[in-house]
């Protein structure tokens, strides 16, 4: 084998910058024909420009020497007014289309985190996201409202100038072309470094966004654990990272405008000396000159989009994995809308489930049946990895089975969209988000009437707590609801899922990290929210277990045991080291409490 086979392609510069800059060009095929009028305009402008300078100075020149301007000076007026209407239109047309870009790209990508929600996220740092949505989202829409129509009606531009140089000045025109070859080149040949810069500077502002966000978050633990001072230096650390890339970028951008200029420079000068020992009519001279110079014009706007390309590809690179990656949810299925059977309102049935989360070869789930009557109410016990949260999250089809079926109301929920599912079955999870907003905004049922939020907060057990408050159901809650406690919260979640009347309540891990009191105290309204529908909880507490009417013990994946919380006990040792956890007391052969001692 020849050294040159053996030698690998080396990767190209200009490739790795524009591949996923024209990748995700491809999720905004719907804005091509307002790109191109952009760019018309933006062509249609430089050159208009070029021509007020041109003409500029040659009516000037013509009035000097006293000969008749009249056509110059009209045709300047023209120009004039050409050039502002032109910029005018540029603005408005590129305005309209940012914001279109901007648009279609953020909701592209809370599409995408919506898809893969709530696994997919779970291994992505939150300021990686919140970059893609926010700060790249911003930068794609500056780069192809703007940057991308001037790159393209900036290369038009030049090329039209140039002919119309060489066609004026003959060979001494040429100068106008080989300057804006010139000036093209440079931000060519320092394309790798603006690539490495560019890519450095989003993934330092990346990771400065995820800690600023995860220091956020864990406000209350890092004051307690006096991880202030380590905080404040990673913040610190990591602005003083994002500042030295940008300073680098500043001296190399500014290297490339010195050498531009001097581009400049040159050509203006070489078009001086050219003309005036070319043959080029003396009353034409200064005219070429102005020509050299406002010449360059459009290929700088050129040079200024391509600048900016490095850290533009960066970012289109970011937003473009995140619209690719694969979620584990299932695709929405057919958009009919399947009435269940009256007579199986509230009925579930699973036959054969198995799910197996993505990059990964053990099944979660390895042939789930389970059979629960109207109205039943059901744990789901196991110990951590059994699949009890994996089984929630199927069963409101926030993520996708590899085998078996689903039945709700008596319907195939494969057969139904993902939505109609989720009217069906509401799961209701440990930690209940409070968003920064009202009471009845926090409810999440924007259609519902005053009378069905107080219905379902009395249900939960919380009306009384929201009548206190200053503005009753109108009253914003904290950030995270810092002013409620956690069984407030947890009954604030359970009042969203009553808000929709589901056919199944599904809970997942519902008093986890309630003290005994709250526990008792939530389960108190449990019992109340639950009568007549069926509620399928995922627990270990014996507390909990203790409420059902029937518990199901996952291991492995499989159902290992079905029956009586009192049946289990004495009957199955499984269950008992399940219940026995460290973080409570545990159950003896008797179904009586025993506290672990170590």
């Amino acid at each position: 084998m020849s050294a040159a086979a053996a030698t690998p392609a080396r990767p190209s510069p200009w490739r790795d910058a524009l591949v996923p800059v024209l990748a995700l060009g491809r999720h905004l095929g719907g804005q091509r024909r307002l790109f191109a009028e952009v760019a018309v305009v933006v062509w249609a402008a430089l050159v208009a420009g070029v021509a007020v300078s041109v003409l500029s100075v040659r009516a000037a020149t013509t009035v000097a020497v006293g000969d008749p301007a009249g056509a110059q000076l009209l045709a300047l007026a023209v120009a004039v007014v050409a050039v502002g209407l032109l910029a005018w239109t540029e603005q408005w047309l590129a305005h309209v289309l940012a914001y279109r870009v901007i648009d279609t790209v953020r909701r592209q990508v809370h599409a995408a985190i919506a898809r893969l929600a709530p696994l997919g996220l779970g291994r992505r740092r939150s300021g990686e996201t919140v970059a893609a949505a926010m700060t790249d989202a911003e930068q794609l829409e500056w780069f192809y409202a703007h940057t991308a129509a001037q790159v393209v009606g900036g290369g038009a531009a030049a090329v039209a100038v140039s002919a119309g140089a060489v066609a004026w000045l003959g060979p001494v025109g040429l100068v106008v072309p080989v300057a804006q070859v010139l000036v093209l080149a440079v931000p060519v040949l320092v394309l790798p470094v603006a690539d490495r810069q560019g890519t450095a500077l989003r993934a330092e502002v990346a990771a400065l966004a995820s800690t600023v966000v995860e220091a956020r978050s864990a406000a209350r633990e890092t004051v307690l654990l006096g991880r202030l001072p380590a905080v404040v230096e990673a913040v610190r650390a990591g602005t003083a990272r994002v500042q030295r890339v940008r300073r680098r970028l500043a001296v190399r951008t500014g290297l490339e405008q010195a050498a531009v200029e001097a581009v400049a420079a040159a050509a203006v000068l070489a078009t001086l000396l050219l003309a005036v020992g070319g043959g080029v009519a003396a009353e034409a001279v200064p005219a070429a000159v102005a020509l050299a110079g406002a010449g360059l014009a459009p290929a700088l706007a050129v040079v200024s989009g391509l600048q900016r390309l490095g850290e533009t590809s960066a970012a289109a690179a970011r937003v473009d994995a995140l619209l690719r990656s694969p979620g584990a949810r299932p695709a929405d299925g057919p958009h009919e809308d399947l009435a269940g059977h009256p007579d199986e309102h509230g009925a579930l049935r699973v036959q054969g489930l198995r799910m197996t989360y993505p990059g990964t070869d053990r099944a979660v789930l390895d042939g789930v049946d389970l059979d629960v009557r109207p109205g039943e109410h059901v744990a789901v016990v196991g110990a951590s990895g059994a699949g009890k949260s994996t089984l929630a999250l199927v069963l409101a089809r926030l993520v996708g089975h590899d085998a078996g079926e689903v039945h709700v109301d008596g319907v195939r929920v494969a057969d139904e969209p993902g939505g109609r599912t989720r009217e069906r079955v509401v799961l209701v999870g440990q930690h209940a988000h409070v968003f920064r907003a009202s009471v009845r905004a926090n409810l999440l049922a924007p259609d519902a009437t005053d009378e069905a939020l107080w219905q379902a907060l009395e249900r939960a057990h919380l009306a009384e707590r929201v009548r206190a408050l200053p503005d009753g159901l109108d009253t914003v809650l904290a950030e995270l609801g810092g002013a409620w406690s956690g069984g407030e919260r947890q009954r604030l979640g359970l009042a969203r899922g009553l808000l929709r009347e589901p056919s199944v309540l599904v809970l997942d891990e519902p008093t986890a990290g309630l003290d005994a009191r709250t526990e008792a105290a939530f389960l108190a309204t449990l019992r109340e929210a639950r009568r007549g529908r069926t509620t399928l909880v995922v627990t270990h507490r014996p507390a909990v277990v203790r409420a059902c009417d029937r518990v199901v013990l996952l291991d492995g994946g499989r159902v290992v045991a079905d029956g009586t919380h009192d049946s289990l006990v004495p009957g199955c040792a499984r269950y008992r080291e399940v219940l026995a956890t460290p973080a409570g007391p545990g159950l003896d052969e008797h179904g009586e409490e025993v506290t672990n001692h170590g």
